[in-house]
This record gives structure tokens, C-alpha cells and sequence, in this order.
């Protein structure tokens, strides 16, 4: 006869787990638990649970309740915390099946755990004499978290050694908690499933703990909610076998010990512990404090908010009436004319009063009311809560940059001033997130030990977060490059970016951007708010949601973050990665101090930027740098005791070619005569900060003697009316932005490369130049002094000298030395081709083995002490090939 099935929740709270060690909790007079054992049974039931238990910690008090009520299908169980004496390292066991009487005792020796599990097994022993009593069972719950334990490191706390005598005392172990992570949880299990006898035999020599059983390897595997607001009891369950009768306490322990039992349900993580600690906050702002106890209070907006949620929204017709009185005038008051005398008078205003009328306002928002509709399932619950919270802590943010903005666009001194504000206005409701992300990731570390010891590494997942894809810089088109090089080799790479709403559409309109969205490669969160800066046009700053940025970076499983720019989307995965415990590396692209300066004229604000890019760049564990140009430039601004990796790039010299010249191309752009002149092509950002006004100033010079000298702008940016003004009264070319086809064609239909910048850090520029077989000109000043050879590939120039690049720009005039120096660029860039590119961000450990395994390339790992006083030219320098 086939057997039954079965379901219980192994893991569950009431009201009697109210004891905690916790001094936060004891201080906010925050219980572990407020849900009644009965309201428990009866979610239970209705969740499918077919036996019913609460593992209560340290306590029957709960599951007893339901005893004395007379339900048959309840057995008691509790959860112990018990202690290895050795150093006094906590872990949790869970006993199930017992009586009243062994509770009592396992009780009084909990303190050893040794101790605990002994009595445990000499009760099962002596079951055959009693073959019609209770049969028990005990498993050590979540056993890779940390319990009630002192740091990761310091004596007493969780370690390998603890887990692996866990695994002798205990044949039956938790696999599945509801509150932790899928990847928590299938680390466990695949654990347990690579033990093997050889590996018990040794365990056992290690710790002098004797296997229990003919086969102590196989374990029985056992899952629970670890429900303790009354929010997912059930959700998570063991299933077990059981006969025609109803099922008994002894029908679980049975297929435990026939190792039968199989985890089900929901996984967790930290949203949910987070959503636990609001419930509790909820429920306990509901409830009158006992004499002499605490009140707890949250204030009447949040009461109402979460009220939506954890109630349905159910109140009274007095609530009701007075809710909708006050919906009404906040729909009043946000007439557009009355809501920009409001936002003029929030500066000052107490944080407490911003924060009710956003939850007031959100309340009025139709289309929220219509999307906390979709989300009334039993199983919503955690994205009902999260929607709120979230879209609240949005709308209050917006707020606050929308008051910066009032008057005009926020300059770079007003957001120095306001960030302080912004952060602390947001952190208080947050706080149960952030709380419970760092408390899950610190369990991390252990997971870690756990994959190293036993071989059960799961392979690198990469993300990279960026503020820029979609601008036209050298940035985003590094970026995508690196996403097409994933794809080509299959690499786990994901990047994420943040776009305002009505930016979405226009980006998502290009076929391989959204083929990168559709398969997972490409993450675009929508901003909470935007602001722009007068001084430096076509710059968005753009907040992301910083709960769903942690949220995805967390479930999504990545292990390393690369940080490609150090804007508000890069601090903002930079305090992620943190809280996560992520590794973290960060690129170093753009001189954005400098930027700051050329576009201010401000020394102070760059001496500050510099601070700030300094502090950014120590924060990580390793800085990609584009050049040793720009590793020795950081040293110099304070970044010490630090491990550079030059970055292993590289022009695609398939794609640039001197095949690509078009007899005719600059026809289109009114050059009739273009075989007659000597081209001078510029190709970037038409800003300030190329250094343009000197390329003006000398071409306007060499013009003079040199009438068939052309210049050639292509691309676009703000210096371009400044810049068309400069060269009035001589020809000069703008073409605008080129698309790719158009862009290889027009870099081989010149005749010499200028690039005059002094603050680039790189030069794709120059490296598509060359490789199309043209010579450059550039600054000595900067990365693309690395990036070509003087006499030989081109020519370098002082960067603020105006003569001195008027006299480049005159030697090349001459046809045959650009011949020559055209034909040793495309050699120069053919030789230097790198078949697998970004290595160095995909894997930097295997990218360190290479340069160790070729020590003439071993000077592209910096070591920031004894680099300086050496001569290193580009040779030492180079990327790997």
C-alpha cells in the first residue's frame, strides 16, 4: 500500500519564545515572537499542514496551549539553545516528540550540548522497553548561522570545527529555513550530501566524537518557516510518510530515522526577517504595555501604512472615515500650485511631518492603491510589505532632492551641502532592512570556510555597476564592449545601471540592449529621482533604489562587485556590496577631479573631489587602473598600501582598419575636395575638459602657412558652440556623432589622429586611430602616452603648449613620414591585440597566475611601494596578450 504524505513547519515561534539577548530588542521592548499558538494552528491548517508543532525557543509554553485544548495531531517540540563547552560557542537543536518530563530535563542540560544530545540518545535507547511511548528525534537547526555568537574569528564563535561536530552528534540536520537565503540553504544540503564514510572516519579522529549509526553519513534532512511574526507559518515544511491512520509525532520521528523526510516550500532571506521585525513593531504597537513594561510606539502614519498591509487594510468605519478625510486634503493640497508652495516651505520642516504627508500621499496615489491590489495573495505578503515600504522611502527621498532642485538645477556645491540630509532622512525607516541584511551576510564568512574546506566552490558570479552605459564616453563603450566579450565567452557577468522612466523606452529601443535585458546581462533599475548639473551639460545624477539594488544584489547571488564609476549608482553598490560582504574592485576610468576643476574653476571643490575619490578607491579590495600613468597619479593623492591591476584591454583591430577608407566619405559632411587636404580627425566628447581650446589655437596657427590642413570634429558635446566659435574665420569639419560603421570609415579616411587631452586616464581614441593606420598626436600628459610610441607610431606634445602641437600637426603635413608613422601604428596595434580581453575584471585571480607564469608581464600587478623611482615605459607596461 503506497503511503500517505504528510507536512509539518519543523520551525516555528509563538508568543512563549519571549526571551531574547539581544539589547536592541530588549530596549525597543521587542518580543521574539506576539503570535498566539491557536491563530498558529489554525494558518497551519489552512496552509496544508497536515501535524502541527512549535519549536519554541527553550520553552513548550506555546505548543502546550494547544495540548490543553485537546488537539490529537500536536506534539510538543522546542527548540534548545545549547552551548559547546570548549569555548562557548552557541548552536541550536531542536527536540521533537517529547514529553513534558524530558523537556524538563533537557532543559536543565542545555548548557552543554554534549551533554543535551547524551540524555537525548539514552532516552531513544531505552524506547524499546516503552514500545507504546514517544519516539524522539533532534536536529541542529540552520547549521552554517550564527547564533547568539561573538564575531566571525573570535573564540566562541561559529566555525568549520563547530559544524563538523555537529554533524557527528547530529544523524538529522535543517536543510530548508524560511528565513534564510536559497543559497544558505542549498549550501547546506550539498554538505551534507558530500559526506561520505572516509569523511565521517576522519571527522571523527579530528574531534573525538564517536559516528552515530551504521551509516553516519547519510543524514535526514528536515525544513521549517522559522516563522516568528505569524506572517509565513507553513510556507516551508518537512514532508514525511505516514500510514491510513491519522499521523502521530511518532509517524514523523519514523521517517526522520528512516531518512525519508523531504524539505519543501519557500526559502528566505533578509527581506523576510526584516518584514518579521515591522510585524513585531506592528503588533506591538497595538498592544498595551503590562505594568510597569514598555509602550512601544510607531506614530499614527506608519500604524495606518503597515495597517494595509499585515491587516488587509481592515479598520473600523470611524478609522475609515477619518483615513479618507485625510487622503482628501492631502489630494487638496497637492494641487500643483499649493505643492510647490509646500515644497518651498520643506526645507527646515521635521523630518517626522515630511514623512506623514508622503504616507498620505501615498495612500491618494491611485496607482499604487492598484498595485498593492495585484499583490493580495496569501503568498504576497513579504512583496505587499516591500512594495510599501519601499515606494514610501522613494517618494520621501524625492522629496528631498526635489526641494534641492527648487529654484533650478542643484549645483555641485548644494549637493555637497544637502547629502547629509538626504542619507539621514532615510536611514530610520530603512533600518530593519539594513539591520537584517548585515546580520544574514555576516553568516557569509562561515559559508565561505565551508565552500573552501570542502570543496564546494560555486563558480564566480560578477556584477558590474556603472552610473554611465548609455552616454556617449569612452566609459560606456568600454562597458559594452566587456558585455559582448562575456557573451562570446559565456562568463557570468551582469551589469547594472539606473535610468529615469522616460529614459527607458529610448534605451531599450536598441536590439542588442535588449537582448542583454531579456537574457539577464543587463539590469536597469528606475531611478527614485534625477538632478542635472548646469555646469556640465547632458550630466544626470540618478538616485536608484537602494532597497531593490540591495534586494537584487543579494538574491541574485553575486560574489564580486566591479564598480565602474565612482558616481551616486557606484557609491551606492559600493555601500551594497559592504552590507553584503561582497568582494569588491573598482575601476579607476575618468580624472573626475579634474573634470570638477575645468568646469568650476574651483581648486577647493577639486581638492575636495579628490578626497572623495581617494576615500572611494581605499574602500574597495582592488583598483583596476588604465595605465601606470594613472597608478602613480593616485599614489601621489594618497592611495597607499594598495594592489593596482593594470586593465587588459585592447583595441579591436578587426573592426578598426585602414580597409575601412572611403574614396568620397567626407562628401556627405561638404569636404568636395578631401583628397587635396590633409586631414586632422579629433574623435570624442566635444568638452571642455579634451582640451580643445589649445587643438583651436594651433590648428588656427598651422592654417595660416598650411592652407591644405583641415580639422575634423567628430562627436558632440557642450564645448561645441564654444569651440565652432574658436575657429571662425578658418574650415574646419563637424560631423557629430558617427554610428559604428560610419565611425571606422571616417578614422580611416583621415590622415593623422589629434587628441590633445590631458585628463584621460586611457585612449580608445588614439588606439582605434592607430589601428586604422593612422599616426596620433598626443598629449605626454596622461594614458595615451602609454598607448602609442613617439616617433615611431606618432607624435607626443606638451598639453598646454599651443606652438609646440601647431609643430606636430606641421610634420605631419609631410606624406611621407605619415605614411610611415600610419604603417607602424596598425603594426603597433596588431602586435598588442588581446584575444581575451578584461580578463583582469572577470577573473583576477587567474589574471595574477598568467602575469606570475610570464614575468615580463609581471609589472601589470602594482604594488604601490616599490613602484615609484622606477623608469617603466610602455613595454613593461603592457597588457596581456
Amino acid at each position: 500500500m503506497t503511503p500517505y504524505r504528510g507536512k509539518v513547519d519543523f520551525h516555528l515561534h509563538s508568543y512563549a519564545s519571549n526571551v531574547t539577548d539581544y539589547y536592541a530588542a530588549n530596549a525597543f521592548a521587542i518580543p521574539e515572537s506576539y503570535s498566539e499558538p491557536l491563530a498558529l494552528y489554525r494558518t497551519l491548517k489552512a496552509r496544508g499542514m497536515t501535524i502541527v508543532t512549535i519549536t519554541d525557543h527553550n520553552s513548550i509554553d506555546g505548543v502546550k496551549e494547544l495540548l490543553d485544548r485537546g488537539y490529537d495531531d500536536v506534539f510538543i517540540s522546542a527548540e534548545m539553545t545549547t552551548t559547546f563547552p570548549e569555548d562557548g560557542c552557541n548552536i541550536h537543536v531542536t527536540v521533537a516528540n517529547m514529553t513534558e518530563a524530558q523537556f524538563a530535563e533537557i532543559h536543565r542540560l542545555r548548557k552543554n550540548v554534549y551533554d543535551l544530545i547524551a540524555y537525548v540518545d539514552q532516552e531513544i535507547a531505552g524506547e524499546a522497553s516503552a514500545p507504546g511511548g514517544n519516539r524522539l528525534a533532534y536536529f541542529m537547526t540552520h547549521p552554517l548561522m550564527s547564533t547568539q555568537n561573538r564575531p566571525y574569528g573570535r573564540e566562541g564563535s561559529l566555525s568549520v570545527d563547530h559544524i563538523e561536530r555537529a554533524i557527528l552528534l547530529c544523524n538529522c540536520l535543517e536543510v530548508q529555513n524560511g528565513a534564510r537565503t536559497k543559497a544558505l540553504n542549498q549550501l547546506t544540503l550539498a554538505l551534507l550530501r558530500s559526506l561520505d564514510a572516509g569523511t565521517l572516519e576522519r571527522l571523527a579522529n579530528k574531534h573525538r566524537i564517536e559516528p552515530k549509526g551504521p551509516t553516519p553519513w547519510l543524514k535526514a534532512f528536515v525544513a521549517g518557516s522559522d516563522d516568528h511574526s505569524g506572517i509565513n507559518p507553513g510556507q516551508t515544511f518537512t514532508e514525511f510518510s505516514y500510514g491510513a491512520s491519522a499521523p502521530t509525532g511518532n509517524d514523523v520521528v519514523d521517517c526522520i530515522r528512516r531518512r525519508e523526510t523531504r524539505p519543501g516550500g519557500a526559502h528566505g532571506g533578509p527581506i523576510t526577517l526584516a518584514h518579521s521585525v515591522l510585524k513585531l513593531l506592528y503588533d506591538g504597537s497595538k498592544r498595551k504595555a503590562a505594568p510597569g513594561g514598555k509602550q512601544m510606539c510607531i506614530g499614527d502614519a506608519v500604524q495606518t501604512l503597515l495597517n494595509l498591509v499585515f491587516d488587509s487594510g481592515e479598520r473600523g468605519p470611524a478609522q475609515q472615515l477619518k483615513l479618507s478625510a485625510r487622503i482628501a486634503l492631502h489630494q487638496v493640497l497637492a494641487h500643483p500650485a499649493l505643492a510647490r508652495r509646500a515644497r518651498r516651505r520643506t526645507a527646515g520642516t521635521p523630518f517626522e511631518r515630511v514623512f506623514e504627508d508622503e504616507v498620505y500621499g501615498l495612500l491618494a496615489d491611485a496607482s499604487f492603491r492598484e498595485a498593492l491590489a495585484r499583490r493580495q495573495g496569501p503568498n504576497d505578503t513579504d512583496e505587499r510589505i516591500f512594495l510599501v515600504v519601499g515606494t514610501l522611502l522613494n517618494r520621501v527621498f524625492a522629496r528631498y532632492v526635489g526641494n534641492l532642485r527648487e529654484g533650478g538645477e542643484l549645483s555641485l556645491v548644494g549637493l555637497i551641502k544637502e547629502v547629509v540630509a538626504l542619507v539621514t532622512s532615510n536611514v530610520f525607516f530603512s533600518l530593519p532592512y539594513l539591520m537584517s541584511f548585515v546580520a544574514q551576510s555576516s553568516d557569509c564568512l562561515i559559508a565561505r570556510d565551508v565552500r573552501r574546506e570542502y570543496s564546494l566552490g560555486d563558480a564566480e558570479r560578477l556584477v558590474l555597476v556603472t552610473d554611465t552605459l548609455f552616454d556617449v564616453n569612452g566609459v560606456a563603450a568600454t562597458i559594452k564592449r566587456m558585455m559582448r566579450e562575456a557573451r562570446r565567452r559565456a562568463l557570468d557577468f551582469t551589469v547594472v545601471t539606473c535610468l529615469g522612466p522616460d529614459e527607458l523606452s529610448e534605451a531599450t529601443a536598441d536590439p542588442e540592449i535588449l537582448g542583454f535585458v531579456d537574457s539577464g546581462r543587463l539590469k536597469i533599475f528606475k531611478s527614485v529621482t534625477e538632478l542635472a548639473f548646469p555646469e556640465y551639460d547632458r550630466l544626470k545624477i540618478r538616485f536608484p533604489p537602494f532597497l531593490e539594488l540591495l534586494r537584487y544584489l543579494q538574491e541574485a547571488g553575486f560574489t564580486k562587485m566591479q564598480i565602474s564609476t565612482p558616481g551616486v549608482i557606484g557609491l551606492s553598490g559600493l555601500l551594497a556590496a559592504k552590507t553584503l560582504q561582497m568582494q569588491t574592485a573598482a575601476t579607476y576610468h575618468t580624472s573626475f577631479p579634474e573634470y570638477v576643476e575645468n568646469y568650476t574653476r574651483d581648486l577647493s571643490l577639486e581638492a575636495l573631489a579628490w578626497k572623495y575619490m581617494i576615500a572611494f578607491y581605499h574602500a574597495v579590495d582592488e583598483v583596476l587602473v588604465p595605465s601606470k600613468f594613472v597608478a602613480k597619479l593616485l599614489h601621489k593623492r594618497g592611495l597607499r598600501n594598495r594592489k593596482l591591476l593594470i586593465l587588459d584591454r585592447w583595441v579591436d583591430v578587426d573592426r578598426f582598419h585602414p580597409r575601412h577608407r572611403a574614396p568620397g566619405f567626407w562628401t556627405r559632411f561638404g569636404l568636395t575636395n578631401a583628397d587635396e587636404l590633409v586631414k586632422f580627425v579629433y574623435v570624442g566628447r566635444v568638452g571642455v575638459e579634451k582640451n580643445l581650446e589649445l587643438a583651436a589655437r594651433a590648428y588656427r596657427k598651422l592654417h595660416a602657412t598650411e592652407p591644405r590642413a583641415h580639422l575634423i570634429v567628430v562627436g558632440d558635446g557642450p564645448y561645441r558652440g564654444e569651440l565652432e566659435r574658436l575657429l571662425e574665420g578658418v574650415p574646419a569639419t563637424f560631423t557629430g556623432f558617427l554610428d559604428r560603421e560610419d565611425l571606422c570609415k571616417a578614422y580611416a579616411s583621415a590622415d593623422a589622429k589629434l587628441f590633445p587631452s590631458t585628463t584621460d586616464t586611457w585612449g580608445n581614441a588614439p588606439l582605434e586611430a592607430q589601428a586604422s593606420g593612422l599616426p596620433v598626436i598626443v598629449s605626454s600628459v596622461g594614458g595615451p602616452a602609454e598607448l602609442m610610441r613617439e616617433d615611431v607610431t606618432g607624435l607626443q606634445v606638451n598639453g598646454r603648449d599651443a606652438d609646440e602641437l601647431c609643430e606636430a600637426m606641421r610634420r605631419l603635413m609631410d606624406a611621407e613620414l605619415r605614411t610611415r608613422l600610419g604603417r607602424q601604428a596598425r603594426s603597433f596595434a596588431e602586435s598588442r591585440r588581446i584575444d581575451e580581453p578584461f580578463t583582469a575584471i572577470f577573473d583576477s585571480d587567474a589574471y595574477r597566475r598568467r602575469l606570475k607564469a610570464r614575468p615580463e608581464l609581471a609589472s601589470d600587478i602594482i604594488e604601490l611601494s616599490p613602484l615609484f623611482g622606477l623608469d617603466v615605459g610602455f613595454d613593461e607596461a603592457k597588457s596581456v596578450a
